[in-house]
């Protein structure tokens, strides 16, 4: 695949006043990003096809939650996250094309809309590569999903599955190959091995049920390892685990 460079972008913003989001924001954080990227037509693309392999399409970018102090507000049927004037997004992608269009958006906007709120970009940094090997220990920045979609006569649901099942890690190995197939020129699916083990996984602390857009999303954060080639590795560090990685799911640091 063409316009191969990878990168991450760490964007710091600001705003006048304090920052209210519903509880469940990954909507509109993946809003702000397409509405960002200077380049109506590849947004467009992105947003509603991207790029495909076996039948599949991965828009290839992903994002970690929003970081800053917050507070909790409201009842169950009206939660919101309030946070202080700053928040800080960390934007993956192992697509050039992507990482310039959205960089020169966020350079020539003066402002940035998220949801209701005016944001200020007060810096964005292009953060170091790090050194891949065939082991890693990581931390989840945003949750990671694992699902089938089962189909009945007149019906279908997801079945999300847990870090306490091997159908999960099985799925997440399959869509990462999926991904490896797209973004190595010369990928050898026989030699593909990728063995994702939990580390430290909670149910109480790392489950992160989610809505995106009234749809439920059952993610995980938590601490794994990793065993691949590099070059797998570097996928998935840029690429994010698991599915729905564009609305803001499978992103880690490598932690050692």
């Amino acid at each position: 695949m063409k316009g191969r460079k990878n990168m991450r972008i760490k964007v710091d913003f600001e705003s006048q006043k304090p920052i209210e989001l519903p509880i469940h924001y990954n909507y509109f954080v993946q809003s702000m990003i397409y509405n960002t990227i200077d380049d109506k037509i590849y947004a467009t693309f992105l947003h509603d096809k991207g790029y495909e392999i076996d039948l599949k399409n991965f828009k290839l970018f992903s994002f970690s939650r929003l970081e800053g102090a917050f507070k909790i507000v409201g009842n169950d049927s009206n939660k919101k996250i309030v946070f202080d004037k700053k928040v800080s997004l960390t934007i993956s992608s192992p697509v050039e094309d992507f990482i310039t269009k959205f960089s020169t958006g966020l350079l020539k906007k003066d402002q940035i809309y998220l949801k209701d709120n005016i944001l200020y970009v007060t810096s964005a940094s292009i953060l170091k590569r790090p050194k891949f090997s065939s082991f890693h220990k990581i931390k989840m920045l945003s949750p990671m999903c694992a699902y089938k979609t089962i189909r009945n006569e007149n019906s279908e649901y997801k079945q999300f599955f847990t870090p306490f099942e091997d159908e999960f890690y099985n799925l997440i190995s399959q869509n990462l190959m999926k991904k490896c197939k797209l973004l190595i020129k010369d990928f050898d699916e026989k030699s593909f091995r990728f063995d994702l083990k939990p580390l430290k996984v909670e149910e109480k602390a790392h489950f992160k049920p989610m809505l995106f857009k009234k749809t439920p999303i059952k993610g995980w954060l938590g601490f794994y390892t990793i065993e691949t080639d590099p070059r797998i590795m570097e996928v998935a560090y840029y690429c994010g685990l698991g599915s729905k990685n564009s609305q803001g799911f499978g992103l880690f640091e490598i932690i050692e």
